[in-house]
């Protein structure tokens, strides 16, 4: 047999009222409705549901075990219609959100911040990666969105850029002699380098600028943490590659100083993947929405 669950929320009411009149009232149906509906259930189940009487109706014994069943299962799916409305206005939920380390922590945190603020129902879930493995997780759909560096060139992911940054190369008092000096991409590869590691996306990128130039980086140091690269070249380990807007306090107090090189490196960008198979939840949108019309933060100085 086939459900039809507005003659069960018929039923269940005619039970709980027992009577067709308080039960047409309670549903804002007519009465002959009503007693059509139940005559329905009747038929489908073959069985005699209620015992009419002139104060009105209450359920047979076949009628009583449809009525433990039929009124839990009804309020399981009003349950379920409420709890499902909670998330669609972004009062229950989960975001499953991805970023790298430092493009949460220079970028991400007040955008964090700002969401669980307004939104405090959603439990935000963040996993910390690589570009490169975070887009994977999305892809393997084990991520709603991520936030990564692009570019990133999958006909499966819609991508939207947040944050335009810029590639540069910073160097310590150890190499005082460069400052004022514009170096050639060959002149820059020839210092000592330190840079992230080739699995970074940031890396990639930069990699690919040189090699368009003909010319191919091999740095000495090459590190997992983009936080460490200013470190490293202020104790004269060699001029370091980072993302300008990311290394604001160290250029701002004279720990490091920005090398010149000509040509410069484009500006790429910091943005937003998803699986464009997928919809984006609600809190995805939301959250979308503020990187896109909030402020970007300003870089800590």
């Amino acid at each position: 047999m086939k459900a039809d669950l507005s003659l069960y929320r018929v039923f269940v009411a005619v039970a709980d009222e027992g009577s067709f009149v308080r039960a047409a009232a309670r549903l804002f149906l007519t009465q002959p409705a009503v007693s059509q509906a139940v005559q329905r259930m009747e038929m489908q189940t073959g069985a005699k549901l209620f015992i009419r009487g002139r104060r009105g109706v209450r359920l047979t014994r076949e009628g009583e075990l449809l009525y433990r069943h039929a009124s839990a299962a009804l309020a399981m799916l009003e349950a379920g219609e409420q709890q499902l409305a909670r998330v669609q206005n972004l009062e229950a939920g989960t975001l499953r959100l991805g970023a790298a380390d430092t493009i949460t922590k220079e970028f991400l945190l007040p955008f964090l911040s700002a969401f669980r603020t307004l939104h405090p129902g959603v439990q935000l879930q963040v996993t910390n990666r690589t570009s490169v493995q975070l887009v994977q997780k999305v892809l393997d759909g084990r991520l709603d969105m991520a936030v990564v560096n692009l570019p990133v060139e999958n006909e499966r992911l819609c991508v939207r850029p947040i944050l335009q940054v810029h590639d540069i190369f910073v160097a310590g008092h150890a190499f005082a002699h460069l400052k004022g000096k514009t170096l050639s991409p060959a002149e820059l590869a020839a210092q000592p380098l330190a840079m992230l590691e080739q699995a970074a996306n940031s890396r990639r990128y930069v990699d690919s600028f040189f090699a368009r130039c003909g010319v191919q980086l091999s740095p000495q140091i090459e590190l997992g943490a983009h936080g460490l690269l200013p470190d490293f070249a202020a104790i004269g380990f060699g001029l370091a590659c980072v993302v300008q807007e990311f290394c604001g306090k160290e250029l701002a107090d004279g720990t490091v100083f920005p090398v010149r090189l000509r040509p410069a490196i484009p500006p790429r960008a910091v943005g937003a993947c998803w699986l464009c198979a997928m919809e984006l939840s609600g809190a995805a949108k939301e959250f979308l929405r503020l990187l896109e019309d909030g402020a970007p933060p300003v870089p800590r100085m």
